[in-house]
């Protein structure tokens, strides 16, 4: 009994830690975009950058985690080659998106992102990760979201 409470304790503190530094990582979208709205010239398009290449290194980490699952060499993972395949696909939309002009990059964000989302909830209801990844990942998307669609009317 005493290793299970160990156990769950720790997992508790991995999982304490993860939404700790998922929160901080919203830092740079939201006062990135705070920033694009209250500045102008020169340092609301070094705003609107900053969050555009964040942003696509934040997919690239999106898809990484399920590369990072099948690597762990779990024997249950029946199905690794698909998650595997899937795992590059929020990278690529990133490099996409960032050769668009700035409304479609915004644009193409915000759908990859979502469909980021869709996969990683499809990943939480396969059991692949716990039930609180997939309410966190709504959270973070959520505001990933609405932040990069807020700067599109900044870049029409």
């Amino acid at each position: 009994m005493v290793a299970v409470d160990a156990h769950t304790d720790s997992q508790s503190k991995q999982a304490t830690t993860i939404r700790l530094l998922s929160y901080g990582g919203l830092i740079p979208f939201v006062a990135g975009g705070v920033l694009a709205w209250a500045a102008g010239g020169a340092w609301q398009s070094f705003a609107l950058q900053a969050v555009i290449v964040y942003a696509v290194a934040i997919l690239s980490f999106i898809g990484a985690i399920h590369w990072g699952r099948v690597l762990a060499g779990r024997e249950e993972e029946r199905s690794g080659a698909v998650w595997l395949v899937w795992g590059v696909a929020p990278s690529l939309l990133g490099w996409f998106a960032a050769l668009l002009p700035q409304v479609w990059t915004l644009v193409v964000l915000v759908l990859s992102f979502g469909l980021a989302w869709v996969a990683d909830r499809r990943a939480v209801d396969l059991g692949r990760y716990p039930g609180w990844f997939g309410r966190l990942r709504t959270v973070l998307t959520s505001v990933v979201c609405v932040t990069l669609a807020a700067l599109i009317p900044l870049v029409l």
